[in-house]
């Protein structure tokens, strides 16, 4: 039987870049949210701190390839980074990719995430957690800015490491239905891939509203979906508790705090045994570096509940043809959610 395609989403934000540090201020980087995270509530576990690969600087191939190694260690099949390009003039922590590319290093299997969303304050900075002031705006062009992106992602689908599938190359969209007529920029897409030597492109759309948009997603030409269910033991509960809940913890500043062994029954279920559907492995989850008090905190995430959690998406998928799980994340620091080891 065919093993599981694991694929861990990866954060490119780990070095300066000129725009954080006009943001920000010198230096910034996701580390910065990281160190200066506090415990917010009793028995709350921060700040969490990296183990084995330190504070690492992602313009430093050793480090890229330090996380190559660990990830092809212990399991993990390939990198999935997240692809900022609000527009054609403006791409955001490009450097490492660009590096991977360039150098050919390291030799481990890779894809890209277009995470096609607004550059907003309260994504990056705690200080700035109850903000929405917009730095960049996502914007998607016309048919000729489609095709220019397109020949701006080739080299990368090019390469022999870009993972891919009945010679198509995986391509994640964050925001599916963001797009303006989704279905014509994935037929142009497919039209120039095929002229360039590929059966086409597999786009695979990301939700957190398996069921509501599922169909919709497909109907637009996307392979598969990834199902986040992050929320669901949010939306499993009524609208007026949600309301109401959601009113009294920001008026009083407090966070969404979830039990780690309630939240990994509710991330798998029956719309992941569908062919069309790529379920999503989570290890862990605490946004309070990034957004402070206002933030969603899973406690008691432990090594034993995880293997728990990725037993039963790889028992979901057994029967499966398609087989590509995601993981999130790789090494999402900032909001609690990685693989990478920590101290404890």
């Amino acid at each position: 039987m065919e093993k599981a395609k694991l694929i861990a989403f990866y954060l490119p934000q780990y070095h300066p870049f000129k725009e954080n540090d006009e943001w920000w201020g010198k230096g910034f980087s996701e580390w910065t949210n990281v160190c200066k995270a506090k415990k917010i509530f009793p028995g709350h576990e921060q700040p969490k701190l990296p183990g084995e690969l330190g504070f690492y600087d992602l313009r430093l191939k050793e480090t890229r390839q330090d996380q190559a190694n660990l990830a092809k260690k212990y399991g993990v099949d390939g990198f999935c980074y997240y692809y900022y390009r609000l527009n054609k003039n403006v791409h955001l922590m490009d450097y490492p990719l660009k590096e991977v590319l360039r150098l050919k290093e390291p030799r481990f299997p890779f894809m890209l995430c277009w995470a096609n969303h607004d550059w907003q304050e309260k994504l990056w900075n705690s200080d700035k957690g109850n903000t929405k002031r917009t730095l960049v705006t996502q914007e998607y062009g016309d048919d000729e800015d489609i095709k220019d992106y397109f020949m701006e992602v080739l080299p990368y689908f090019k390469d022999d490491r870009y993972i891919k599938i009945d010679d198509s190359p995986l391509f994640s969209v964050h925001r599916p239905l963001d797009i303006p007529n989704v279905k014509h920029f994935i037929d142009i897409w497919n039209d120039l891939a095929k002229k360039n030597g590929f059966n086409g492109v597999k786009f695979i759309g990301y939700t957190f509203e398996i069921k509501k948009e599922r169909n919709e997603i497909i109907n637009n030409g996307f392979w598969t979906v990834t199902s986040n269910k992050m929320f669901a033991t949010r939306h499993n509960r009524s609208i007026i508790y949600r309301y109401t809940d959601a009113a009294i913890r920001h008026l009083f500043r407090i966070p969404w705090i979830e039990n780690y062994r309630h939240v990994i029954k509710s991330l798998v279920g029956d719309e992941e045994k569908d062919e069309t559907v790529n379920p999503l492995i989570m290890p862990n989850w605490d946004q309070s570096p990034r957004r402070g008090r206002f933030c969603m905190v899973w406690t008691h995430a432990t090594p034993e509940l995880f293997k728990e959690h990725v037993k039963n998406v790889l028992e979901t998928i057994r029967n499966k043809e398609n087989k590509v799980v995601f993981i999130k994340s790789w090494n999402e620091w900032g909001e609690g959610n990685y693989l990478e080891p920590d101290r404890k």
